[in-house]
């Protein structure tokens, strides 16, 4: 007989009712499982796990109450995308406080909620952070028993933190995408930034690759194996003051990223 969801959630101590999808967490009650299935850029089937960005204090309506959450990335980067957009909407928010916050005091529940659900939705892929980053040792460690627990689910993940670029090295279903350019700064920029860094890196005998999100809206992650794979992974710089398409130099970018061996 087929195991239930409610019963692989109840292997793992974590309480899920069948009828709203929902499951029970310690300081919030009922809530949406811990991990969301893709979106607009990601595609279907690429799951998420995320948390509040930047290194500041998020003032969040959470349950009808106001908080202040402490975000978790070691810096503060302009232009974060994680601070706009969807990720700016009140419910995602919310939801990202709530993660927030379990994770900082409940390390444990969110180690059982995130491996049930692994196996309760058969997830093979599974982004870590897209938003958020490792805010600690202790953290990173859960991450690293979820992946070697789970060594059908390939797993990726992107960081500023230096104690976690390294953290999964020996994982062979995890791969972790170093967000700092050595001797230059973010991996996203305009077209310009964007080839220097793909030079530079290469120059240094660097695993890179340049993601074809910046020049093909059809791409999804769901069919791309560079974020899994490549030490660095460079992103074309996409907001409302900075039209790529625009850029004198968008034609020699495509034609760069056009030339690179496909990531299948």
């Amino acid at each position: 007989m087929k195991e239930t969801k409610q019963a692989i959630y109840a292997r793992y101590g974590v309480q899920f009712d069948p009828k709203t999808g929902n499951i029970l967490a310690p300081m919030f009650g009922w809530i949406r499982p811990l991990l969301i299935d893709g979106n607009s850029k990601l595609g279907k089937g690429v799951w998420t796990f995320s948390m509040l960005p930047g290194n500041f204090y998020h003032h969040v309506t959470v349950d009808g109450s106001p908080v202040e959450i402490l975000g978790t990335c070691p810096c503060n980067c302009p232009g974060c995308y994680a601070q706009t957009g969807l990720f700016n909407t009140p419910d995602v928010k919310a939801a990202n406080a709530r993660k927030t916050a379990l994770a900082r005091m409940y390390l444990d529940f969110v180690k059982r909620a995130i491996m049930a659900q692994i196996k309760a939705d058969k997830i093979k892929l599974l982004r870590i952070h897209a938003a958020g980053d490792f805010f600690s040792v202790e953290y990173i460690n859960m991450w690293r028993d979820i992946i070697k627990a789970t060594p059908g689910t390939i797993y990726w993940t992107y960081t500023k933190n230096p104690v976690a670029e390294s953290a999964f090295d020996d994982l062979k279903n995890a791969n972790v995408v170093k967000s700092l350019i050595p001797g230059m700064e973010l991996n996203y920029g305009p077209c310009k930034y964007v080839m220097d860094a793909y030079k530079a890196l290469k120059s240094m005998g660097k695993n890179v690759y340049i993601c074809r999100c910046g020049i093909d809206k059809n791409q999804h992650c769901v069919n791309c194996t560079g974020c899994s794979k490549n030490e660095y992974v460079l992103f074309v710089e996409h907001s409302t003051k900075y039209k790529a398409e625009k850029d004198p130099l968008y034609q020699e970018l495509v034609a760069l990223i056009e030339s690179q061996p496909p990531q299948k």
